[in-house]
Order: structure tokens, then C-alpha cells, then sequence
């Protein structure tokens, strides 16, 4: 579905929102109606594509594809927790592409309509960084969120209370910090470009300066929510780490006490069975000899546990 919603007198957005890909009727309006090539539509629409920044010299065409997390952020499928959004700027028009779970973005471009002005040169560009400083924030809530459900599982630690879900919960964190990693590690890059590219180093992309300093605060948020995500990562994996030598540790220290049980039992049976055997033993013909093997078999239990404190294996 396609909508045109104007931003000011000169400037459009337009809000390409499907609910998976983009069908074939709005595929070829794109094309005939706003003059968007068949390259800029494919990387806008795989939900598989990486951040990245475009120039279509062909078409003249910006294109910014961007990883956004998902508005349903409960969901199970963790691969699915964080998903690409695509900016296209041509002319006075910014295209939006967005699924049903990135939809909310089209609130954050219009919502920065309430901060710029419409004397500026070309706000569109501002209207993205801006987006990117909501996006960024969204990470920041979500990292914050992570760190308050690893702070819990590192209290269960403490208290010994392990279990086969607080692994799970774990390895979920882990697994998450991972893809959110990666993916504000690509919108890094994505703004750092663009940054690059503004400065005319590389090629030549037309912004004011107060526009490009909105950039360069965007480039310094994104490097603080990479360095908060690194941070919360690498904790989690030493707390993953500590957690596995504590289940080792508890795992050998639970084998040296059965070992130590499993000798000690069968010192019984080793005393009894030579007193059941057809063989001359001492005392074995008295009636109290049942006490003196049970004398035997305490005397040698207490030399091996006597030895086995002494090498410190108990």
C-alpha cells in the first residue's frame, strides 16, 4: 500500500508499507509513477538485506537501508527481533519501505516534522537523522532491558539457584545481544558513510551545516549505544562462562562424593564376603565374629577417609 503524506509545501513522504514484499501493482507504480528502478525496489525489499547506503546515478536516488527492531519485541523467533527498513530519497520525496512489524517508523519521520522548520534548505535529510536518534534510542531501551534480565539471572547465581530455564534464559540473552550487536554495528557503518560522503572526501552530498552536525551527534549516539550493546555483551558472555565452571564444578564435586560412597559400601561387602568363604579365619568360629568383622570394616573405613582428607579429596 502506498501513501502520500505531504511533510511541508515542497516535501512528500511516501509511506510504501506492505505486510511481507512489495506486490506487483505497487512495485510498478514505483517504477512509472516515481521513476524508481527495479535495483532500488529489490534491495528495499529483502528482509534479508544488510544496512547499507546507495547512490542510483541512474535515477538519482539515495537509498538507506537501516536494521529497526520489531514492534512485536516478545517474539520467539530472535533472528526476527531486529529487521531492515529502507529511506529513499529522490527529488523533494522521501520513500519509506516497512512491513507490519517496522510500521511504527512512519510516527518517528512524521513526529520530526514538530522539530524542523520548513525554511530549511532540504529537511528530508534531517527528518532521517532524526529517525535514526528514535532508532537509536529504541536500542538503548532494549540493551537497558536486556542488562535488567541479566542482573536477575546473575542473583539466581549467586543464590545457587540453578535450573534448566535460567540456562535457556541465558543463552536467549546471548543470542539476542548477537543480532543486536550486528545490526547496530551495520547502522554504524551506514552513518558513518554518510557522514564521510557529506564531508565531499568521497563523493559530493549537499547538506547544511546545520544539518551535518545533527548527523555528527547521530554518529556519536550510535557509537555510545555500540559501545553500551559491546559492553552488555561481552558481561553476558563472562557471565555465561562463570556459570558453565560452576555447573562443571558442581558436576566433579558430585562424582568425587559418589566415588567416595561407592568405596566406602563396598568395604562391607569385601569384609563379609571372606567370612562366607570356606576358608580358616580368625575368631570366625566364635559367636560374637559377626562384631569383629563389623570392627574391621569400620577400622578400614576410617583409614580411607583418613586418606582421602589427607590428599584433600573430600
Amino acid at each position: 500500500m502506498i501513501n502520500e503524506i505531504a511533510l511541508n509545501e515542497r516535501h512528500k513522504l511516501i509511506d510504501v508499507h506492505s505486510t511481507s514484499n512489495l506486490n506487483n501493482s505497487d512495485r510498478t507504480k514505483l517504477i512509472e509513477d516515481y521513476d524508481l528502478t527495479n535495483e532500488i525496489l529489490d534491495y528495499a525489499d529483502d528482509e534479508n538485506e544488510r544496512a547499507r547506503f546507495e547512490y542510483d546515478e541512474l535515477s538519482h536516488t539515495y537509498l538507506i537501508v537501516y536494521n529497526v527492531q520489531n514492534e512485536n519485541n516478545q517474539t520467539d523467533n530472535l533472528s526476527q527481533r531486529v529487521l531492515p527498513i529502507s529511506f529513499a530519497i529522490k527529488d523533494n520525496q522521501l520513500f519509506l519501505f516497512t512491513n507490519d512489524a517496522t510500521h511504527y517508523i512512519k510516527d518517528y519521520v512524521l513526529n520530526a516534522m514538530n522539530h524542523f522548520s520548513e525554511e530549511k534548505e532540504n529537511p528530508l535529510w534531517e527528518f532521517i537523522f532524526y529517525t535514526f536518534d528514535q532508532i537509536s534510542s529504541d536500542y538503548s531501551d532494549q540493551i537497558s532491558e536486556t542488562d535488567a534480565k541479566r542482573n536477575k539471572i546473575q542473583i539466581s547465581i549467586k543464590h545457587h539457584r540453578s535450573s534448566e530455564n535460567l540456562i535457556l534464559d541465558l543463552a536467549d540473552l546471548q543470542d539476542l545481544t548477537t543480532y543486536l550487536n550486528t545490526s547496530i554495528s551495520d547502522n554504524s557503518t551506514v552513518v558513518n558513510e554518510i557522514e564521510l560522503i557529506s564531508s565531499g572526501k568521497v563523493q559530493q552530498l549537499h547538506l547544511t551545516k546545520s544539518t551535518r552536525e545533527h548527523l555528527h551527534d547521530s554518529v556519536i549516539e550510535i557509537e555510545q549505544i555500540k559501545n553500551q550493546v559491546n559492553l552488555s555483551s561481552d558481561i553476558i558472555d563472562r557471565i555465561s562462562n562463570t556459570y558453565n565452571n560452576i555447573l562443571n564444578n558442581r558436576t566433579n564435586t558430585t562424582m568425587k562424593v559418589l566415588t567416595v560412597y561407592t568405596i566406602i559400601l563396598s568395604i562391607p561387602t569385601i569384609v563379609s564376603g571372606f567370612y562366607g568363604m570356606n576358608m580358616k579365619l580368625p575368631v570366625a568360629d566364635q559367636g560374637w565374629s559377626w562384631i569383629f568383622s563389623l570392627i574391621i570394616t569400620i577400622v578400614i573405613i576410617l583409614i580411607i577417609l583418613w586418606d582421602l582428607h589427607r590428599r584433600n579429596s573430600l
